[in-house]
């Protein structure tokens, strides 16, 4: 009886559990799954965290916020991204750090049970997150993408310099020879656009960040520029120059050929990560970035 009640008291129903395939973080599953069903709440899990604990159920990762009212994620900043790229704005995704740095997860390892019923009575904040559609205009791959921290488009190791040309509301503004360019949106400028040069943006922020990466002269800098606006990205190039790629959140990859625009635009809807209540950005960029220490 004591479960039901608890239960009852939960703003959520039906929770998602999602895991980094290690063992650390896939026994704080099954210990968050105990105490989810004991107070008498729903608990799915995606496909691939369900193979890992021995499950038979269990759906596409990317899909799980759909069929949850909330999802908690175990593992790092890429296991999260795989869930918040695609989870619906009226879906809260809370991360759970069983990862190296963790910079967009909400709890560490040790607060995970300590403060489960704080997030489950709606006790932590909502914070909102811009994303992007990524739309490929032409190939096998064409269509249309989404990404939470960024686009980057950008040649392999291995292969030759290229020249990348950029438009902003279909008016060109920069052509350069380089290693590639990253589209940032505020919550991704603290991860591949930083190592790169670019700015920090506050995630409130109405702007995403346009870096190029390792580019061939002195004056191609980091452009900020209004979230409303498309920005176009092409590879200037011969056709059998095939040593370009765009990845998604470090994540999904595609390969493009010269030619061929890639339009990168934010999305009308954002994502939703769960905070606990004493927590901010700078506090979050001091100790995870030892910003201003």
């Amino acid at each position: 009886m004591k479960g039901s009640r608890a239960g009852r008291k939960s703003r959520f129903r039906r929770i998602g559990l999602v895991a980094k395939v290690s063992p650390k973080a896939l026994r704080l599953t099954a210990k968050l799954e105990l105490a989810l069903r004991s107070r008498g709440l729903d608990v799915v899990f995606d496909g691939e965290t369900a193979a890992a604990m021995g499950r038979k159920e269990g759906g596409r990762r990317e899909r799980i916020a759909r069929t949850a009212d909330l999802v908690i994620v175990l593992g790092g900043d890429g296991t999260l991204l795989s869930v918040a790229r695609e989870a619906p704005a009226t879906t809260p995704v809370l991360g759970i750090n069983v990862g190296a740095l963790g910079y967009l997860t909400g709890l560490k390892q040790g607060e995970a049970l300590s403060r489960l019923d704080e997030v489950l009575a709606g006790g932590f904040r909502e914070d909102r997150r811009r994303r992007l559609d990524v739309w490929i205009a032409e190939g096998p791959d064409s269509g249309t993408y989404r990404a939470l921290n960024d686009a980057v488009l950008n040649r392999n190791p291995t292969g030759r310099i290229s020249t990348f040309s950029i438009s902003i509301g279909g008016r060109p503004i920069a052509r350069f020879r380089g290693d590639g360019v990253i589209v940032a949106t505020p919550t991704g400028s603290t991860a591949y656009s930083l190592s790169a040069g670019g700015p920090i943006l506050d995630p409130a922020l109405a702007a995403v960040v346009v870096t190029p990466i390792s580019p061939h002269t002195l004056t191609q800098r980091p452009l900020v520029v209004p979230a409303s606006a498309t920005i176009g990205l092409r590879v200037i190039g011969r056709k059998r120059d095939d040593g370009v790629h765009l990845t998604l959140d470090g994540q999904a990859s595609f390969t493009i050929a010269p030619g061929c625009v890639v339009e990168v635009r934010e999305t009308g809807s954002s994502a939703t990560l769960l905070r606990p209540p004493e927590s901010d950005n700078f506090h979050n960029l001091a100790e995870k970035l030892n910003w201003g220490v």
